[in-house]
């Protein structure tokens, strides 16, 4: 990992806070700063998911007000880098807060910018998350399900269970919330979310059930039970809407079953958890899309910020089914599309993901490896590439970067899209200047203005 850091001089404190100034991010985005973590009273660090060959520029905004520092840090590479601010612009009682704008010059053309090494090496990957509220320290972090324990190709052993990563792809920690990932089957933990609340979802399709990680995924919780299910009900996929926390949480999961070509409850199944920590005992939960549109297998779900949904629906030959497909939100249950993708080209669809910035929609193909990308307003195909072999789920980050893990290959990659691009990374707590800071540079103590940045 690289480590850099960059010094300024003394003066400010950093503190948590939940304010944000709302900064605009670009369509196309691939470098960006993530991990944003206080380590002193006047220095932070971040991390660079890769390198930033256009430069990095440190801004503090003050809080409803404008700019008040500027610092250019030139080209930084991928890793961890730290920076310190030495008060200049400070104004005594004001409260500031940070924005890292990274830049590229970018690529060509869709381009793995991840490293198939240790820490992106699964035995079976079949889920996987990135953390994109930037409001929180875990802005950034990757988790793959690895759904089946055992040695890699690559020769790492793995554990069934959760595997988090920073958004250079270096190594976070193992977690299993205490639960025996193994026991539960190979299909275990599946493809996951990340909810409303920041917490980690996932799906348990050995066992068609679904689990809510905590905070520190320390520990999980069973959602539903065999009462909440009816007979032959899959769990494949879940999302989250609302939080417990706020008494309005609920949870959409995604029944896969085919039921040999019978309706069954083949689409997505709303559970209103509300202020509830799982699912009422016996509520089997209401049909929200499907079962008439679905012939087959529809194995995903996403949602747009307009409320919209997207499904994928898997089928091998042409001809049958679209591989996904555009609801507009109404009442359930809904079987109407908005739009499907065009059924006598697109096949193999497993997990999808959207960028919104982008208006792209995109599925990953489990018999060839490639990504599919659509615009999610039309359904109209833009643009494909190569990501490996069999493609079990994929994820956008907030800066537009793809995530895919492949149980073929048996890498989780990384891959960023064309074009120069920069982001705007804004830190989730404040920046406070100590009194005694400001008073210095008010009285014209320049020496402090004057520190040469320092890298190590």
């Amino acid at each position: 990992m690289n480590l850099t850091t960059i010094t300024r001089g003394l003066g400010c404190a950093l503190i948590v806070a939940g304010v944000a100034l709302s900064p605009t991010t670009p369509a196309s985005a691939n470098v960006y700063a993530s991990a944003l973590k206080p380590l002193a009273p006047d220095t932070f660090s971040f991390i660079l998911n890769e390198d930033a060959t256009a430069g990095v520029t440190v801004q503090i905004w003050q809080q409803g007000g404008g700019m008040v520092y500027s610092e250019d840090l030139g080209t930084l590479g991928k890793g961890t880098h730290t920076w310190t601010w030495n008060g200049s612009g400070a104004v005594s009682g004001n409260t500031y807060k940070a924005r890292i704008v990274a830049s590229s010059s970018g690529y060509g053309g869709w381009t793995q910018i991840s490293q198939d090494a240790t820490s992106t090496s699964f035995y079976v990957p079949v889920g996987v998350s990135v953390f994109k509220d930037m409001n929180s320290s875990k802005f950034g972090t990757i988790y793959v399900s690895n759904g089946q324990g055992g040695t890699t190709a690559f020769g790492r052993p793995t554990t069934s269970g959760i595997y988090a990563l920073n958004a250079d792809a270096s190594e976070i920690g193992f977690f299993t919330g205490g639960k025996d990932w193994a026991a539960a089957g190979n299909s275990s933990p599946f493809k996951s979310t990340i909810g409303p609340d920041g917490h980690l979802y996932v799906a348990d399709f050995s066992n068609d059930l679904v689990w809510e990680f905590n905070d520190d995924l320390s520990s999980v919780t069973q959602l539903i039970d065999a009462s909440n299910k009816t007979a032959n009900q899959y769990v494949e996929s879940v999302w989250v809407e609302g939080t417990q926390a706020d008494g309005n949480r609920k949870i959409y999961l995604v029944d896969s079953n085919y039921y040999g070509g019978a309706k069954g409850r083949k689409g997505l199944i709303m559970y209103d958890l509300g202020a509830n920590v799982t699912a009422t005992p016996g509520d089997t939960g209401t049909q929200y899309i499907g079962p008439d549109y679905f012939a087959f297998y529809p194995r995903d779900v996403e949602r747009d910020s307009a409320g919209n949904w997207y499904m994928n629906q898997y089928r091998a030959n042409p001809n049958q089914a679209p591989a996904i497909t555009k609801f507009l939100d109404g009442t359930p249950p809904i079987n109407t599309p908005a739009w499907e993708t065009d059924i006598s080209q697109y096949v193999y669809a497993y997990g999808i993901s959207l960028y919104e910035p982008a208006g792209w929609v995109a599925y990953g193909h489990y018999n060839t490896g490639e990504v599919f990308i659509f615009d999610m307003n039309t359904g109209a195909f833009i643009d494909k590439f190569d990501a490996g072999s069999r493609i079990r789920d994929i994820a956008f980050d907030a800066a537009g970067n793809l995530y895919t893990v492949d149980n073929i290959t048996e890498w989780l990659r990384i891959w960023s899209p064309a074009g120069a691009n920069s982001f705007t990374t804004e830190s989730w707590f404040e920046i406070v200047p100590e009194p005694a800071s400001v008073l210095a540079l008010g009285a014209g103590l320049v020496s402090l203005l004057g520190l040469r940045r320092r890298k190590a």
